[in-house]
């Protein structure tokens, strides 16, 4: 017989929390809707005041996070002592 695993479980998060979690963590992901399908690139950020900021020259990023389409942003999980996700 097999389990079923545990539904995975959401919460909502005050925002101040949210920005805190994430200036804990430098590396993540961002998804992008570029024309007619998503598409998620590995990224490298800081926070600062209240805005998260990656370094990008022209192209798929930076047009989809200036135009009018939401983006999303994952923080990946990083062992502080290998470096590894």
């Amino acid at each position: 017989m097999t389990q079923k695993p545990a539904a995975a479980r959401t919460e909502d998060l005050p925002v101040h929390e949210c920005w805190s979690l994430l200036r804990g963590i430098s590396v993540g992901r961002l998804a992008v809707w570029d024309k007619d399908h998503p598409d998620i690139f590995p990224i490298n950020y800081t926070v600062d005041h209240g805005t998260l900021v990656f370094r990008t020259g022209v192209g798929t990023k930076l047009t989809a996070v200036l135009g009018e389409n939401p983006v999303a942003v994952e923080a990946d999980g990083v062992d502080p002592d290998t470096g590894m996700a």
